[in-house]
């Protein structure tokens, strides 16, 4: 058997458990078994900690209690902490959602005593992922101008996830696209997504630059050597946008080409 060396309490603690649960494992991990006073010592907590921390760990089912020695704890079946995980990301996941479910609440309620804008500056690919699930978050119907460099920068799988996301939490989409694709459309598709799109000509809109609006909250995604993301969170700045969103839809729906559009791309 290959010697690995002694466990990091480091590694352990990323992995979820507490300073102390950490160090009394790794110990643990080298010695095979251990009373609570004996680790107390050894790591120098107190007694009734000691115990805590070996029944926190009995219940984890990390240790469990010496078959030979009854006030002793033995290494359980380290793929406990597989299972410990999976509870550690499943409470995290209940927690997101619980905060996501009052936000807007929250939002509304600071609004009401301030008008100071909430503004984030993100960049990298995870990041800005995180910066358009957050405005997805707050369940509002979103308005988007839409660039083509979107795809080639955050990738397909990416962006497929940001613009199906909305509809499943149930809120429409308003996007004003450019034209320009390269086959026609899947109506059938965005209708069942909740989007409604207005074209506008690929050439009139060329910016590297998305802007997505909701009630609350204005979403600036700039494409460039890397993606950055600007997020304002205030809902008088984001009526404004909104108001600017609508004027210009309005007027690309009224240009006299607007029936001819979208033009596929040929090249």
């Amino acid at each position: 058997m290959c010697y690995t060396g002694p466990m990091e309490p480091d590694k352990l603690i990323a992995a979820g458990l507490t300073k102390n649960q950490a160090e009394v494992y790794a110990l643990l991990l080298e010695q095979g078994e251990m009373t609570p006073p004996a680790a107390a010592t050894k790591l120098h907590l107190t007694r009734t900690n000691a115990y805590k921390v070996f029944e926190k760990l009995a219940e984890l089912g990390l240790v469990i209690k010496s078959s030979t020695n009854k006030s002793a704890y033995q290494l359980g079946n380290p793929i406990a902490m597989t299972h410990f995980t999976t509870t550690l990301r499943q409470e995290a996941v209940a927690r997101e959602e619980a905060v996501n479910d009052i936000m807007k609440k929250l939002l509304a309620k600071y609004y009401e005593h301030s008008e100071q804008p909430s503004i984030e500056v993100v960049s990298g690919v995870p990041a800005v992922a995180d910066a358009f699930r957050n405005q997805i978050n707050l369940k509002e119907d979103i308005y988007f101008i839409r660039t083509p460099a979107d795809i080639t920068a955050m990738g397909f799988d990416t962006m497929h996830e940001i613009r199906t996301r909305p509809s499943q939490l149930g809120n429409k989409r308003y996007g004003i696209l450019p034209d320009g694709t390269k086959k026609v459309p899947d109506y059938e598709g965005h209708d069942r997504s909740n989007l409604t799109i207005t074209w506008a000509k690929h050439e009139d809109y060329t910016a590297p630059v998305e802007w997505s609006v909701t009630e609350s909250s204005l979403l600036i995604i700039l494409y460039g050597a890397e993606p950055h993301a600007i997020t304002i969170v205030n809902p008088i700045i984001a009526d404004a946008f909104l108001q600017l969103w609508q004027l210009l839809n309005a007027c690309l729906q009224a240009m006299p080409y607007y029936t001819s559009l979208p033009r596929l791309d040929e090249d």
